[in-house]
């Protein structure tokens, strides 16, 4: 997708790498995602999926290599504003702090773009009351406005995660197993709510998941991380069973490859 404002690629990875202590995260990943493309990465637990969203988001630096977001180099990017605006990140526990009531929560999209004391006002009296209306309608919760999260179910306090990302606005969504902890009637519900948002702000959608079905519903590209190396990085409709097969080593469990992903922890 052309962005006559911000052009180039969304995110561009140039030999990258991510160790930690006793774990090679990620080991020497070099590719580009384009504006608007929608991007699955897929993989067995602990193959570094968490750790390229963190990269792709700016929350965690390589130890080798570069990582570029909207054409700027990550190291260049300082202030919290400029990389709230570029991109957005629904951690698979949500981050919500539950005695605080939605519209709160949802509003802590927008501290990226206040200063201090605007943030310490809102927590009094909201601020941008107007935005997070439309982001709670927009996500199908207008009635829940200052009932506490607590309170709300799984899938609900999800969807305030999204309206929070909303009210932030990033140009890129990074979703880190969005779908995990939902029953799949719901997990359908969820991805086709983000489905409508990216494809009517034309926003750039990565997320790690382990459904394939969802993978090949809603999904355009899919990127495969096995011990944080790319194993393959390609269109959806050319991934095959085969592919799946030999990234999550399940040897016997052929005839049950779904099932496996799809229950993933």
């Amino acid at each position: 997708m052309k962005d006559d404002n911000h052009p180039g690629p969304a995110f561009v990875l140039e030999g990258v790498s991510k160790v930690y202590p006793r774990t090679v995260a990620i080991s020497r990943v070099s590719l580009e995602i384009g504006r608007g493309e929608r991007v699955a990465v897929v993989g067995p637990s602990g193959s570094g999926k968490t750790t390229f969203l963190h990269l792709l988001g700016g929350i965690v630096k390589p130890d080798e290599g570069r990582v570029f977001i909207d054409g700027r180099p990550l190291s260049a990017l300082r202030r919290r504003k400029e990389l709230a605006s570029m991109v957005g990140l629904i951690h698979q526990q949500f981050d919500l702090v539950p005695h605080l009531s939605v519209v709160h929560n949802v509003l802590a999209g927008r501290l990226g773009y206040w200063n201090l004391l605007r943030s310490l006002l809102s927590l009094i009296s909201p601020r941008e009351l107007p935005l997070a209306l439309e982001a709670l309608r927009k996500v199908g919760l207008p009635d829940k406005v200052y009932e506490r999260t607590s309170k709300l179910s799984g899938g609900e306090q999800q969807r305030v995660a999204i309206a929070r990302l909303l009210v932030q606005s990033p140009r890129a969504i990074l979703a880190d197993e969005p779908v995990a902890s939902l029953d799949p009637a719901r997990a359908e519900d969820l991805m086709q709510l983000l489905l409508d948002i990216v494809q009517e702000s034309q926003r750039t959608l990565v997320a790690s998941l382990h459904s394939v079905e969802i993978t090949r519903r809603y999904f355009s590209r899919a990127i495969g991380l096995r011990n944080g190396q790319l194993q393959f990085d390609i269109p959806v409709e050319v991934l095959t069973g085969q592919m799946l097969e030999e990234l999550y080593d399940l040897g016997d469990k052929k005839g049950h490859l779904e099932t496996e992903l799809s229950t993933a922890p």
